[in-house]
């Protein structure tokens, strides 16, 4: 062999044992602070690295680490302690595609660090503190295909510029929940009228039997105040409350369940069983 072949080769063979022995060096820093290691599929030596599940304690002085990997092609610091200072260190990542940032410290000076990503196409920033002056910068990544603003202090006109300098990026900007009109949840209606039994002295009310979920109106149409109460599958009696003279009151409660009526002295007037369906009970004068 050409000693010259001899030489190269040699060289080659030495450089590629120290740069894996470089990278078995950093990807123990990047695991001991918390960083999830993986091989990227496709092209061999591209890496993705996760700090999202067991390195939110991650600061700004442990991106070093995954700035000398290199070859990273997806990081996710979502939900870190990392600033805008520290995204300085990811200068260097020229083969970065995907970056989630949500839920971080930056603004708009560390933006400024992305600028060189040239092929990244995905980037998250919600929940983070930057306005449109990111947005300018953010015009130079002409891959970028997916950008998440949802949180942030962007404005319309700041997302309409970027969306015209890049039309194939979709934006996503979430809901304004301060701008959601809460729409009330209709009460059931009552389908039918119960039947009241009217009792008096010492005759006791059947036992409930368990049955399906439903619900009752109670109407009080006395001139005074009434207790309501559930007659158990003993035969016991459970107090649920009062309504007023002219009141109802909304009572979930099962089919076949009994409800007895007393006047405030617990003398006996009368019951109602539910049925399955929603339905009205109305205490008669």
């Amino acid at each position: 062999m050409n000693i010259r072949i001899f030489l190269a080769l040699l060289f080659i063979s030495t450089v590629s044992f120290e740069l894996r022995a470089a990278d078995a060096t950093v990807l123990d820093a990047i695991r001991r602070s918390g960083g999830l290691v993986l091989t990227a599929p496709g092209k061999s030596g591209n890496w993705e690295v996760e700090f999202h599940l067991r390195g939110r304690d991650l600061t700004d002085k442990g991106l070093a680490n995954v700035a000398a990997l290199k070859s990273v092609v997806v990081l996710n610091l979502r939900d870190t302690q990392i600033t805008s200072s520290g995204l300085v260190h990811l200068k260097g990542l020229t083969q970065l595609r995907r970056l989630h940032l949500e839920r971080t410290k930056v603004d708009d000076k560390g933006i400024e660090n992305l600028i060189g990503l040239s092929k990244l196409e995905y980037l998250n920033l919600y929940a983070t503190q930057i306005t449109d002056e990111s947005l300018d910068r953010l015009a130079n990544l002409k891959n970028l295909r997916q950008l998440y603003l949802w949180q942030t202090d962007v404005t319309d006109d700041g997302v309409a510029k970027l969306k015209k300098a890049l039309p194939e990026l979709k934006i996503v900007r979430g809901i304004d929940l301060s701008k959601v009109v809460p729409v009330k949840k209709p009460e059931p209606k009552p389908m039918e009228e119960l039947k009241w039994v009217a009792i008096s002295g010492d005759v006791k009310p059947p036992k409930s039997k368990p049955g399906s979920f439903t619900v009752l109106t109670f109407e009080n149409k006395r001139s005074h105040r009434i207790k309501l109460y559930w007659v158990d599958y003993g035969g016991n009696l459970k107090l649920y409350g009062e309504i007023d003279s002219g009141g109802n009151r909304q009572q979930t409660t099962y089919s076949d369940a009994v409800w007895l009526v007393t006047d405030e002295k617990d003398k006996t007037l009368g019951y109602f069983i539910s049925g399955q369906k929603v339905a009205l009970a109305v205490i008669p004068k």
